[in-house]
């Protein structure tokens, strides 16, 4: 026998929410959007399922019952509520039966309520956090580091990540051994004295930097570029060029044109973010310090011997 469940029920309103996009014949006049529903009263009877009526408060109370991912697709394909209204009616003779009141379903209920209780009282801690302006400035001035920006040159070069295989567009790129003869190359011309631009505008492979003599903007701690690159960035004094970078597509060299910190303004949302996000685990921590388990009996935590099952005469 098949048991209906909640994942089963989710599956099918998700499922649901996937709908075929309408076609329409090249020449064929615009469709106009339908006229917007007019509102129902919450009393305005909307559905019938065997032989009860259920007005809109009471399909609204139902359908807030599921994950607000689902409200959408419950109100769009109400058919699919079959299974919510059949799993409604098993829960009601459940209780009626009394099983809520049996082991093992008893504690299986108060686990998923003290779960879903305490994962609320996260959730409204931490949307409800204060932090003043002077928490907010404190942790700007003593994390400067993290507010970091690099204005950088660059140059690329690229090589052909899968040897033997023709690049897009039939080029033929070097083997990565060849890449990286020629970083290297250019890396002790640049410590020779060689101009960084010139270089980049003459062999870098990143033609829109190389147009701009391998100006590549500037480089944040939350910008998205792989982490190698941004740890060698940071690393950099102003005017400093990095090693050689090997990323699966090519060598880069990088240049620290010019470091500065974002203003206290510019990096407000990112602060407050991180003060909320330390005065929380602060509190959590605290929290979770009071219930620490001391072990008074060290007997009741022994491995236990399940009981043999009495054979029946």
């Amino acid at each position: 026998m098949k048991i209906l469940s909640i994942p089963l029920l989710l599956s099918a309103l998700l499922y649901g929410q996937a709908q075929e996009p309408v076609k329409v014949a090249p020449g064929a006049p615009a469709i106009q959007a339908p006229a917007a529903p007019a509102p129902i009263s919450p009393d305005t009877v909307v559905v019938e399922v065997n032989g009860k009526k259920y007005t809109a408060a009471e399909l609204d109370k139902l359908i807030e019952m599921l994950p607000p991912q689902y409200h959408q697709a419950a109100r769009a394909r109400p058919e699919l509520l079959s299974q919510l209204f059949l799993m409604q009616r098993l829960a009601d003779d459940a209780e009626k039966a009394g099983l809520d009141q049996k082991s093992p379903f008893k504690e299986q209920l108060e686990m998923s309520r003290i779960q879903l209780l305490s994962t609320a009282e996260l959730s409204d801690v931490n949307n409800t956090m204060k932090i003043d302006q002077d928490e907010e400035r404190k942790y700007y001035n003593e994390n400067l580091d993290k507010f970091k920006q690099v204005k950088v040159r660059v140059i690329y070069i690229a090589f052909n990540p899968t040897p033997g295989k023709a690049a897009t567009g039939g080029n033929q790129l070097r083997t990565e051994v060849e890449a990286q003869t020629k970083i290297e190359d250019l890396a002790k011309q640049l410590k020779a004295g060689a101009d960084f631009g010139k270089l980049a505008h003459d062999n870098s492979d990143d033609h829109a930097s190389a147009a701009k003599d391998g100006d590549f903007g500037i480089i944040k701690q939350d910008s998205a570029y792989p982490q190698p690159i941004k740890t060698a960035v940071f690393a950099l004094k102003q005017g400093e060029v990095s090693a050689p970078i090997k990323e699966p597509n090519g060598f880069y060299l990088i240049r620290a044109e010019e470091i500065t910190e974002k203003s206290f303004s510019e990096a407000l949302v990112q602060v407050i973010e991180a003060v909320k996000r330390e005065k929380f685990q602060t509190w959590l921590k605290g929290l979770q310090t009071q219930y620490n388990v001391k072990i008074e009996n060290q007997a009741y935590f022994a491995p236990r011997v399940p009981t043999p099952v009495q054979p029946v005469r």
